[in-house]
């Protein structure tokens, strides 16, 4: 396998194999750590995927702390979950020392050493009846409720440090959060909740403690983060994966880290198929499922594919009639015909798609599609409302009565290879910035 992408999400991982990649991500760690070492709170609040359990995964692996790592997510009440996690016999393994450091001072003396009762016998039986806490931790004399736990925890405190990850942190388990945060327990308690269930928490109080010391993973992400997410997980092809996944994420496509993470296994692992495992196959791939293979074939083809989406939906858009081939039009005595052609109110609108490999910054044709005044259609001439480009290139200089809509190249594969609601999507981005601004681009024009 080329990349090492688990199967399962991020919730189910193993605290023994949890990567944290990414600066923000160890940023975010390093601030949960001090909050452990200060004995303090945070909350960690972020959408589902965004890498919350990772985080507290982490953090249990990197403290030196007994850290009880509680998961809500499918719990009731942080009680049943708090006693669920609690283990006998490692308790009985760090008290037992201590009690027979005081075995006579609890009663147990030489005589019933003489007897033969083995001194763990004699403290099960003392259990309930001796007012010691580290008796109380070796039989866990406690009421398996709510105020049992802060009294477990409580004593556990004293006999070493001791705190709570809570995983899945619902708005029904915010009461008793408080509680006990309120408690003066004296332990860290590191939490993460879910954005809706945060954003559901109306008691200021309690709202004012969450954000004492939030750490926030929603949109956290930045560039230099998704890339090493990539390398963390697919090292061989982080330079192919990298840019096709950044401009996932930076069109919304991509919005959590647990779908970064399935995006590149599944590209991966079915290009990886067709290859038989060849990573150079792999990797051509990836460059061809994402790139331009002759970007004047494909703007022709993306002309075309955008008339005929015009002319599909030319009724939602108010649009009258649409020019199913090239326009010929005049600028300043030169010629040029432009791919897009369209009327509405009365009004000519032109357009071209200009699609790129290379980093040029200027076009000959769409220089002149902003001398172009007015259109001959039909015996008639319109005045131009508006002129526009199409285009994948970020460098592509336009006049200032010339609109560039702007689209990834990976937009533009998609579009064509048959990815129709990306192609709708195109089409109402420069309807919108066309329309946005109409009545002022036509004084501009008249005058």
């Amino acid at each position: 396998m080329i990349c090492s992408v688990p199967k399962v999400t991020v919730t189910t991982w193993s605290s023994g194999n949890v990567i944290l990649a990414g600066p923000t991500y160890k940023g975010y760690l390093e601030k949960a750590q001090q909050v452990v070492r200060n004995r303090d709170t945070a909350s960690i609040i972020g959408q589902p995927g965004m890498g919350k359990t990772t985080i507290l995964k982490k953090l249990q692996e990197s403290v030196g702390h007994t850290m009880f790592f509680l998961d809500l997510a499918s719990k009731g009440s942080i009680e049943e979950e708090f006693w669920s996690k609690v283990d006998p016999s490692s308790l009985r393994a760090k008290t037992l020392p201590k009690l027979k450091e005081i075995s006579g001072k609890l009663g147990y003396g030489f005589l019933k050493k003489l007897m033969g009762v083995k001194f763990e016998d004699w403290l099960s039986k003392s259990c309930g009846k001796l007012d010691n806490l580290n008796l109380r931790l070796y039989c866990l004399d406690y009421p398996r409720d709510f105020d049992g736990m802060l009294k477990m925890l409580s004593d556990y405190r004293q006999i070493e440090d001791v705190g709570l990850l809570i995983d899945e942190v619902r708005e029904s388990h915010i009461p008793k959060i408080h509680r006990l945060i309120n408690a003066g327990l004296g332990i860290p308690v590191v939490m993460a909740i879910p954005t809706d269930s945060y954003s559901r928490v109306t008691d200021l109080a309690i709202r004012r403690r969450l954000d004492e010391s939030r750490i926030s993973l929603d949109r956290a992400l930045t560039g230099e983060d998704i890339r090493e997410i990539i390398d963390a997980y697919c090292h061989p092809l982080v330079e192919d994966l990298f840019p096709i996944v950044a401009s996932l994420w930076n069109g919304g496509e991509l919005n959590t880290v647990s779908s970064i993470l399935q995006y590149v296994k599944s590209q991966v692992e079915g290009f990886e198929k067709e290859c038989a495992g060849d990573i150079s196959c792999v990797r051509e791939k990836l460059k061809s499922s994402h790139s331009l293979k002759n970007p004047d074939e494909d703007s022709k083809e993306l002309e075309k594919l955008v008339r005929e989406t015009l002319y599909s939906e030319a009724k939602d858009l108010g649009i009258s009639y649409v020019h199913m081939r090239g326009k010929r039009v005049e600028s300043g005595g030169k010629y040029l015909v432009v791919g897009l052609f369209f009327l509405k109110d009365d009004l000519a609108y032109l357009g071209e798609v200009k699609l790129m490999n290379d980093d040029r910054d200027s076009d000959e044709e769409v220089k002149l599609l902003s001398g172009v005044n007015t259109v001959e259609h039909d015996k008639k001439n319109y005045v131009v409302g508006g002129r526009f480009v199409i285009t994948n290139s970020s460098k592509l200089a336009t006049e200032g009565n010339v609109t560039k809509i702007q689209v990834s190249t990976l937009e533009v594969v998609r579009v064509l290879h048959g990815d129709s609601e990306m192609l709708r999507e195109i089409v109402r981005s420069f309807h919108g910035a066309l329309f946005q601004s109409t009545s002022s681009k036509v004084a501009e024009t008249v005058a």
